[in-house]
């Protein structure tokens, strides 16, 4: 059984990074530098396409407090009022890795099997 991965996903097993509503949590005067890839970075969207098609993708970080680096306590805050919570869930296998975050994916869907956590405050 592979480690335990932490993401932030709402009940539907999506996560807050998404065009047309990441402006609505984000804080506009967060560190600079805090933000420094995407997904797109770790592997180019046809590709992203393609394993799409056989895997529930996601981002997730190895470690709780690494996934809450990436959020200030306002962003937080916001998250959960609009309904996502930090979880931790195994991934089938790990598709790309940086040093901030990884690219996991699941053969069932990310909400699935998925354990809520509580937000560190």
């Amino acid at each position: 059984m592979s480690e335990p991965f932490y993401r932030v996903q709402d009940r539907d097993g999506r996560g807050p990074w998404r065009p047309g509503f990441s402006a609505q949590w984000i804080e506009a005067d967060a560190p600079a530098g805090r933000l420094v890839e995407t997904v797109f970075d770790l592997l180019p969207l046809a590709e992203l396409r393609a394993l799409a098609r056989e895997w529930h993708l996601g981002s997730a970080c190895r470690t709780r407090a690494a996934l809450l680096a990436w959020f200030t306590p306002a962003e937080i805050a916001r998250l959960a009022v609009l309904g996502f919570h930090p979880v931790t869930l195994r991934a089938d296998v790990v598709l790309a890795e940086s040093a901030t975050q990884a690219l996991i994916g699941r053969r069932r869907p990310l909400a699935e099997g998925a354990t809520r956590l509580r937000w560190a405050l």
